[in-house]
């Protein structure tokens, strides 16, 4: 435990039922068996386990959601000498009897609100038994917020604690032991979920030494036990938590999935964790990948990306311990599993190591089996292999894509699932982001993509045109050479689905971009203005937020000459105070910008973008007067209004309106205009 003499927090006690300034409710009231003067005068101990004994369910819920504000009330010593000793007591009652499942639930949660705000992590160790108790009971929801809250706490438990001979390392170990060897299958289940994370913590904290190599050696007997257990939930547990005990045994500190989908490089394993690892661990993950429960593979088999980094990604041991699961789990009669192996596939691919001309047959051999994931006959395995498209693309390089993932995209285009239709949709566009994919030219995305893109964009479902619509500008260097992507998305500014509306909006000025200015002119000028009269605020919102790229792509010229007199007819013709808010918040948009698009902002286009401002300063609309003093505070911010038409008309109109105007929020925003000036 922790010395007494350890530095504790203090803090004030909260008036009345935990809530300063508040009455105690009437459903609290009658649940407790005094009046309300006395609620208020309750110290927070008392009326939380008052609350807690309460016959009323309500009431002792209520009372479990505020444990983190008792606690707080009663500061860390109390909570930790009076608090969970008391919560420790009601749990070993709640053994006997049948404590609602929700209490128990939110206790678990709770427990981790505690730490390390309330109760630092040196000081956490009096939770443990707590925990531990809420690990055995029978309800899972309960059992894995029990989990998710030991697996917070351990690696906080050092450093910074003055402990007693053999703490905090005694009381997780044995507390790993009780958890494992238990007869009911409830302790095992969670023993799976903490054994992980406690050998992290001891190869993070425990002195180097015989004795600490036992109690390793310990957990991986206690896992492989686990791994064997007669109960399929057991196992199917232990295989759920696979992957981290894999990670932690390697000595890895960040998981398969992180490091391959962030490129971050293979780090060093030393000699004698990778022994374990291949030794050890492999005859466990190859013998949970081959359990006769569909449940206990499904999770084995996502776990073939941790043992590929466990094992250093080195394609020699790979090649004869994880490509054979790879190959059975793609194959499986359940489909279940090769949905699962489909969703981590890349990761698994990546983790093989199988890299550069030496290893082209084993590599081309996964992307034979990615391919029959394509070909599914269950839509949902073939949607979970689409998603790892891009990042397949990444790993393998073009010819591998062009050779056994591209040949399957018009099949896949035309599936008569949506969802897998979709995904494509959305994975397509995933290839065409640097930040995801470089391996795909511009002569491959054109040739394999340029078709797929025009039936997207024709298809019945809006969600498969929004997601080619919201990231086409990753390709708009490329949309002058597709015609019949362009003439979709010019007869989709009329569509029905607002979002596709928008999303065509928010796409014009990269068009402008690719095809040229005059295109814009002929095309897509009148379609720009009438998504810029939309009904619907966010369609109209594309127009504001595209105004920086088109006068980018365009000038200033341009913009006076064209897009300039059709706005101050929409202006000057609105119906609407919205439709002059919008005009005059796309004129904003110029100024705020900094850098590159700022400079392109011409004196004469600034002086008709004030003079336009100061028109909405005399509207009749509050609002209309409102987004006017914001444009100009703007327009003040940017440092590229001339001083003289600032000095001469600006600062007068925002003066006079400060002193004239009755509505206070445009009056503050008047004030933070002059303000920006200064």
């Amino acid at each position: 435990m922790a010395d007494e003499g350890s530095s504790t927090t203090s803090h004030a006690p909260i008036a009345g039922p935990l809530a300063s300034g508040t009455t105690p409710s009437l459903t609290l009231a009658r649940s407790l068996n005094c009046d309300s003067n006395a609620l208020l005068s309750m110290p927070p101990f008392d009326l939380f386990v008052a609350q807690l004994s309460s016959d009323s369910t309500e009431a002792r819920v209520d009372a479990m959601k505020k444990l983190s504000i008792v606690g707080d009330a009663m500061g860390t010593k109390e909570t930790i000498e009076k608090l969970i000793p008391y919560l420790d007591e009601t749990i070993a009652k709640s053994e006997d009897s049948d404590e609602d499942d929700e209490i128990l639930l939110l206790l678990a949660g709770q427990l981790a609100e505690l730490v390390p705000g309330l109760v630092p992590g040196y000081e956490a160790l009096p939770l443990l038994p707590t925990l531990e108790r809420l690990c055995r009971i029978d309800e899972t929801v309960v059992r894995d917020k029990a989990v998710e809250t030991l697996n917070k706490i351990v690696p906080l438990l050092l450093p910074g604690g003055r402990y007693e001979d053999g703490m905090p390392f005694g009381q997780l170990r044995t507390t790993a032991q009780r958890l494992a060897s238990a007869e009911w299958f409830t302790a095992k289940v969670s023993a799976a979920g903490v054994l992980p994370t406690m050998y992290a913590f001891w190869n993070a904290h425990a002195p180097r030494g015989a004795a600490a190599d036992e109690v390793r050696r310990e957990f991986r007997i206690l896992f492989k036990d686990l791994s064997e257990d007669d109960t399929p939930m057991v196992r199917r547990s232990a295989a759920k938590n696979l992957g981290r005990f894999v990670e932690a045994v390697a000595g890895l500190t960040k998981s398969a999935e992180e490091m391959i989908k962030g490129g971050v490089a293979q780090p060093a394993v030393a000699d004698e964790n990778k022994r374990l690892v291949a030794f050890e661990i492999v005859p466990i993950f190859q013998a949970l990948s081959a359990d006769e429960q569909d449940s206990v593979r499904l999770l084995a088999v996502s776990c073939a990306g941790s043992v590929g980094c466990g094992l250093v990604r080195e394609p020699g041991v790979t090649a004869d311990v994880v490509l054979p699961v790879v190959r059975g789990g793609c194959a499986d009669l359940s489909w279940r599993v090769r949905h699962n192996l489909s969703k981590v596939f890349a990761t698994v691919t990546g983790s093989l190591g199988f890299v550069g001309p030496k290893h082209i047959a084993r590599q081309t051999e996964v992307f034979k089996l990615f391919s029959g994931l394509l070909q599914d006959s269950e839509a949902e395995v073939r949607a979970a292999a689409v998603e790892n498209i891009a990042r397949m693309a990444q790993l393998g390089g073009a010819d591998l894509f062009q050779a056994h993932i591209a040949p399957l995209l018009p099949a896949l285009a035309d599936d008569l699932v949506m969802e897998v239709r979709s995904k494509l949709a959305q994975t397509l566009m995933d290839c065409c982001d640097p930040s995801i994919c470089t391996a795909l030219t511009d002569q491959i995305i054109l040739q394999e993509f340029r078709p797929l893109l025009e039936n997207f964009l024709n298809d019945e479902f809006a969600e498969v045109q929004l997601h080619i619509l919201s990231k086409l500008s990753r390709v708009s260097h490329l949309l002058g050479q597709m015609d019949v992507v362009v003439n979709s998305i010019l007869q989709m500014a009329r569509a029905q689905n607002w979002r596709v509306r928008d999303a065509v909006g928010r796409l014009l000025p990269f068009l402008a971009e690719a095809r040229g200015v005059s295109f814009f002119e002929d095309h897509l000028l009148e379609p720009w203005l009438k998504i810029m009269s939309d009904q619907v605020a966010d369609v109209r919102a594309a127009c504001i937020a595209g105004m920086p790229k088109l006068l980018s792509v365009c000038g200033s010229e341009w913009i006076m000459q064209e897009i300039l007199p059709n706005y101050t007819r929409m202006y000057d013709e609105s119906h609407s105070y919205l439709t002059r808010i919008t005009v005059l918040r796309s004129f904003a948009a110029l100024a705020e910008q900094d850098g590159e698009n700022a400079l392109n902002i011409s004196d004469a286009l600034m002086e008709q973008i004030v003079s336009l401002m100061l028109r909405g300063l005399t509207d009749s609309v509050p609002n209309v007067r409102l987004i006017a003093a914001r444009g100009l505070g703007l327009v003040t911010m940017s440092g590229q209004c001339d001083s003289g038409v600032m000095n001469s008309k600006i600062v007068p109109a925002l003066n006079d309106l400060v002193h004239q105007e009755q509505d206070i929020d445009c009056r503050y925003q008047c004030q933070l205009a002059l303000e920006a000036k200064v």
